[in-house]
């Protein structure tokens, strides 16, 4: 079924037959989640590839919304490195990762984070990215503030599978809500500091392309799926 299809009653109805299935049953976490969770992030990203390395006197920035949603134990790990190239370009990556992706406990999407931090955010838009071989659907947008423009790339995961858009995102949670079972989560977020927003997604997708083809198999699956 494709996300467009997804009708708002149809959700609504999956919502509220979900409240109604955890007030009997105690819905559990995918069993495959637990090995994932025990993996740090540190150790599926790699410091150094290609042209790129992690620039030890950049410390990246971990926004006021992700300390908020870490007390409400909403993320597990959070992972924030600035990496480096040659040219003198860099590109801040994030990753996050949370164990239980319920309907009332689940990441926040980059637009939200970036809106909660104070950034205006806008020209938000899905713009698929093909990495290492196959087609990832990923989300676009600026966030801005006085003296600071940052063009972001994200996608995410739900289990071990891409998510499309909210829609599929909220479909897929539902689903295994129904099942008794919670899946786990991971964002991937990369963004730069620069006035050119083109330029940057661009810049964004170059990085990500060599990220991914630095990756062995196992972390390539972790991060882009089976």
């Amino acid at each position: 079924m494709g996300a467009g299809r997804y009708k708002p009653w149809l959700i609504a109805f999956c919502l509220a037959a979900t409240a109604l299935f955890c007030l009997v049953f105690k819905p559990q976490p995918l069993p495959e989640a637990k090995a994932r969770a025990a993996v740090p992030l540190e150790s599926i990203f790699p410091e150094r590839f290609g042209a790129w390395q992690v620039d030890a006197s950049a410390a990246a920035l971990i926004r006021p919304a992700f300390e908020q949603a870490r007390q409400f134990q909403m993320y597990d790990q959070v992972l924030e490195r600035t990496y480096l190239n040659a040219q003198g370009h860099s590109v801040m990556l994030s990753a996050v990762y949370g164990r239980q992706q319920s309907v009332g406990l689940q990441m926040h999407r980059p637009e939200v984070c970036y809106k909660a931090g104070g950034f205006d955010v806008r020209d938000v838009r899905d713009q698929p990215l093909v990495l290492g071989g196959r087609t990832v659907p990923a989300t676009l947008l600026v966030a801005s503030m006085a003296g600071r423009m940052e063009p972001v790339t994200y996608w995410r995961m739900l289990g071990d599978q891409l998510v499309l858009n909210e829609s599929e995102f909220r479909w897929r949670q539902l689903s295994l809500g129904m099942t008794g079972h919670i899946p786990d989560g991971l964002l991937v977020r990369l963004s730069s500091i620069d006035t050119d927003a083109a330029q940057a997604h661009a810049l964004h997708a170059e990085f990500a392309q060599a990220l991914v083809q630095a990756m062995n198999p196992v972390q390539r699956a972790r991060v882009l799926g089976p």
